[in-house]
This record gives C-alpha cells, structure tokens and sequence, in this order.
C-alpha cells in the first residue's frame, strides 16, 4: 500500500504495537487506581500522550484521501491536545465542604449559599437514591445533585458526596455537603474530537473506506441449504424459544428492580443472550449464512453458564447510575460486544465495522457521562483504560484488514475477542484496583 506508514505495513508489527499499548494501558489503570498517577502525570503521561498525538498528525497526512481514517486519526489527535493542555494549563479541582447556612466562594469568581441539604433515599432498602444542595447564587436559587451538576463562570460544580455527623447537643444527625469545582479548560477541543471519532467509526460502519469483502467462514453454509431440512427447523423452532426464555426473563428482571436491566455483569451477559438470536437471522439476510450452529453454542457454553454464575441479587440503582446515559452507554457496549464476539467465531463478519461503530459511540457516551457525572470525562478508571486498549485493537484492526490474509484476520479477531472477555473481566477486579466502576 504506497504511502502507507511503516507501522501499518506489517500486520504483526501493528499487532505487537497494540499489545503493548495495552500492556502500558493496564500499568497506569493500576497506578491512577492507587492515586499514584499524579507525580509522573507531568513526565511519563504527557510525553506519551505527546507523542501518540504527534504521530496521530502524521498519519492524517497518510489519510487524507480516506475520510474515515483521517476522521479517526484527526479526532483522537484533538482530544490528546484538549487533555494535554487542560493537565498543564487547567486550574486544579476544588473542593466546597459546607453546612445549612454557610456560603463558599468559587475561586473568587461567584459565591455559593447552601439553604438546605436533603437525602432521597429508597423507600424499601434504605439505600441512598439521590442527595441534593439546595442554594443560591445570589438571588438565584439553584439545585446540585448526582448527574445534575451547576455552569456558571466556565466552572463546573459537582455534587460530589457528603458527610454525616451527629450533632453533640440533640444527637440528631446533621450533614456536610461536599462540592467538587471543575475548570476544564481543553473541554472544547476533547468535544470537538470526540465528535470527529464518532463520525469517523460511522463512516466504517457505512464502508465509506476500504474494505474488501469478507471471506465466508469455514463451518457456516447458505440459508437456502438448509431451510427445507426438518432437523435445522427443529433447531430453529428450539431457538427461537431460548429467545422468547430469554426476552421473558429480561421483562421479569426489569420488573423486579424498576430500571432497565443493564447494571451488572448478570444482567449484561442476559441481554447479550437475548441479542445474539436476534443477530443470527440479521446474518441471514445481510451475509446469506446459517449462523445457527455457532450462535447457539455460544449462548449455551458462555454467556447463559457464566451470567448465572454471576451475582444476579436485584439492586436498585446509585445515584451516578440514573441518568440518561445509562441506557444508551451499557446498550452500545452490548451490542457491540456481541456483533464481535461472534465476527470472531465466523459469525456475521461484515458487522465487525458496526461493532466498531458501537464500540466508539460506548466509549464517547462514556466519556460525557463521565464529565457530567465526576467531573471529567477521563479518570484512569481500570476498567476505562482496557476499553480504550480494546477499541485500538479494533482500530488497528481495521487499518491493516487489507493486508491481512484469512488466516491472520481470523487472529487478529480472536485477539479482539479475548481483549473484550478481559474488559468485562475489570468489572470484577476493579474490586480489587479500586476504580469508578467499581458499584457494578
């Protein structure tokens, strides 16, 4: 491929880079997890980030003439930058620690009075739903809460958390809000990118760049071969049961904890379940194969077994989990998840740029949840950077697919499939390397 970069020339070269890429990304999710992260942000973090963000300009000089690439390379460059200086430019968090009647400055810029502050809690576990800082900002009366955080002056204010405390005199209890004050100042250049790698992914999706035709999987046969035999309709008359099961049970669990059931791994490996029967006649028409067999065997030996295996006790939702992300941010991943772990097992290969797609739309949702909910779109959570370390296996996937024989595109999606097992895998261990997603 004339004028491609050296790095991309060689599928295995790619390959070795990626792995690791994501070797380093796991050392620095388990050092930012101990908050260790801060005293080589300025050495090791930003040069790295530097030097991706170089590299990611010269590519674009490579990709010029494909849209989808330059979009991509374009977009990620944007959002290092953003980081980049907000790290060195940006003003430090702060923090507000107040109680009913005291007023806190924001760094000089506007005064916050609180009046009242109340904890929603569930009616039937107790649990907290929500806490709210009711105040002013100078005859203005507003309200902070989880997901609901206050613009003003170019500063974001947070509900953050709160402090409980018995009051000496009465015993009753009396609480401490404490808000957390946010100035992102390489904000609209990470928004800007974002929204380039979004477009970009959705450009893959549409085959707006180049990619050849899949080969047909070993194992998979035409539709038409085996629609007028009487045990594959028997196979399917059984399938189409486990999918109605597990539909039946999917309602039942929504109506049991009251949110749509996307909160934990068991219910996440559930809704692959009801997903993967839907994609295999989705394969049927758009690739003209008999997916069943694989499909089948996958719900049978993985994602049924290992969803009950899980903790599958109903939980209501904290406070950080009801928002309108929830939904859209869980449900991209499922899907995605699903459309590539199957284009791995030879099921569905020409979706592997939807998953892609989906992959990307997960982790930009995820990202501005993220800046609503915690203050930034990016904590060097575990969990968030083996995402990232996933979605550029995909990446670098889709940028030597041409050059890649069937044998080593079959390998290339094993990886990505295992990288996937391996970030579902975080939801657990990030009990162990403390993190943001450590509730689920």
């Amino acid at each position: 491929m004339p004028g491609t970069p050296r790095v991309l020339r060689s599928p295995w070269l790619a390959a070795g880079a990626l792995c690791a890429f994501a070797t380093a990304s796991v050392g620095l999710a388990c050092c930012g997890a101990e908050r260790s992260l801060d005293f080589m942000k300025y050495y090791a973090a930003i040069g790295t980030v530097g030097a991706l963000g170089v590299a990611c300009l010269i590519a674009c000089l490579w990709t010029w003439r494909r849209p989808a690439a330059l979009l991509l390379h374009l977009g990620f460059a944007l959002v290092l930058g953003g980081w980049t200086y907000n790290e060195l430019a940006g003003v430090p968090d702060g923090y507000l620690k107040l109680h009913a009647g005291r007023t806190g400055s924001v760094d000089g810029d506007f005064e916050f009075t609180l009046d009242k502050f109340v904890i929603d809690r569930w009616p039937d576990t107790g649990t907290v739903r929500q806490y709210t800082s009711h105040g002013r900002i100078g005859s203005e009366k507003v309200d902070i809460s989880v997901n609901h955080p206050l613009v003003r002056e170019g500063w974001w204010v947070y509900q953050s958390s709160f402090e409980e405390m018995e009051n000496p005199h009465t015993g009753e209890p009396f609480y401490f809000t404490i808000l957390q004050c946010v100035k992102d100042a390489g904000l609209p250049l990470v928004a800007l990118g974002g929204a380039l790698i979004l477009l970009g992914a959705l450009l893959v999706a549409l085959g707006r760049g180049t990619r050849p035709a899949c080969p047909r999987s070993r194992g998979t046969r035409d539709t038409t071969e085996v629609a007028g035999n009487r045990w594959a309709k028997t196979a399917r008359g059984l399938y189409g049961l486990v999918f109605l099961g597990a539909v039946a049970m999917l309602v039942h669990r929504m109506m049991a904890t009251g949110h749509p059931p996307l909160q934990n791994l068991y219910e996440f490996l559930m809704c692959m379940a009801a997903l993967v029967p839907v994609l295999t006649f989705v394969s049927a028409k758009v690739d003209g194969q008999d997916t069943l067999l694989v499909d089948s065997l996958l719900l049978a030996l993985v994602m049924i077994p290992v969803g009950f295996v899980m903790d599958g006790s109903v939980k209501r939702l904290m406070p950080a989990l009801q928002s309108p992300f929830f939904v859209p941010h869980v449900g991209a991943y499922v899907l995605g998840y699903v459309l590539l772990v199957r284009a791995a097992l030879g099921a569905g290969r020409r979706l592997v740029g939807a998953g892609f797609f989906l992959l990307t739309l997960g982790l930009v949702l995820g990202a501005a949840w993220g800046k609503v909910c915690w203050g930034h779109w990016w904590q060097f959570d575990p969990k968030e950077m083996w995402s990232l370390a996933t979605w550029f296996v995909y990446a670098a996937y889709l940028h030597v697919r041409p050059r890649l024989s069937e044998k080593g595109d079959r390998m290339f999606l094993a990886v990505g499939a295992v990288m996937i097992v391996l970030t579902l895998t975080w939801i657990n261990l990030s009990k162990v390397f403390t993190g943001m997603h450590s509730y689920a």
